[in-house]
């Protein structure tokens, strides 16, 4: 057995694809490609594969990572044989862009991510309520969830905001920090500006651009691909979800 690092690209239709379904997208591209998946122990085993981050339905993204353990009869083969294999079997809006072997289990960690969306309003409204949103001292939101509600202090997580002209508005990017307690959501963070700015709190074309982990091992040898951007991404496999 032998664990891999898994990095993939999503966009098209597969980025209104749930987390739980990509996960099932994912372990059918490699059932596709031929490449058995290690299997847990119990009464009802299960494929060892995770996705360490959940991606928001609705969001392309660049760079995200799967994490598996494969058999170890795919030992014989090469990565960029299985790579190959992994490209040519992956569904529509998802592509396979690099695979690395590590020895030891990984357990990655999110520590930042990067992330880009449209809003409606002008280019210089959008910098007025950032620069109200840098000025505040505190930027709360309130979460409800099952548990109970919960305040969010949004200036502890956001950073890097910036806004730039588009077609049809403004694009606005940003990073959210991860930590021990969670982090802030992108709807939150909308919502706080769309505020500000007397719009709906709509978010549009999101795109995840990169993530940063801690808890992965130096970088290992893999197998890499040159891949169009997310939005365009497109395997050749015919299953959408």
């Amino acid at each position: 057995m032998s664990w891999w690092l898994v990095s993939f690209a999503r966009g098209g239709p597969a980025r209104y694809v749930s987390h739980l379904d990509t996960m099932r997208v994912v372990q059918r591209t490699f059932a596709r490609a031929g490449i058995e998946l290690a299997l847990s122990q119990g009464m009802r085993p299960k494929p060892r594969l995770s996705l360490p981050l959940p991606l928001p339905t609705g969001a392309a993204a660049c760079e995200e990572l799967a994490v598996v353990e494969v058999a170890a009869a795919t030992d014989a083969e090469p990565l960029d044989a299985h790579l190959r294999a992994l490209q040519a079997a992956a569904a529509k809006g998802l592509s396979i862009t690099r695979l690395a072997a590590v020895e030891e289990r990984p357990r990655p960690q999110a520590t930042a991510a990067d992330y880009e969306c449209r809003l409606t309003a002008p280019c210089a409204a959008v910098n007025d309520a950032l620069a109200g949103f840098a000025a505040e001292a505190h930027v709360t939101v309130e979460r409800e969830s099952p548990k109970g509600r919960r305040a969010i202090e949004l200036k502890e997580y956001v950073s890097g905001l910036s806004a730039s002209p588009c077609d049809a508005g403004t694009r606005l990017a940003f990073t959210l920090r991860y930590g021990p307690r969670g982090s802030a959501r992108v709807d939150e963070v909308v919502a706080a500006l769309a505020a500000r700015l007397g719009i709906e709190p709509l978010v549009l074309d999101l795109t995840r651009l990169r993530v940063t982990w801690k808890g992965l091992p130096p970088r290992p040898a893999a197998a890499t691909a040159q891949i169009a951007p997310a939005g365009d991404a497109a395997g050749k496999g015919d299953d959408s979800q």
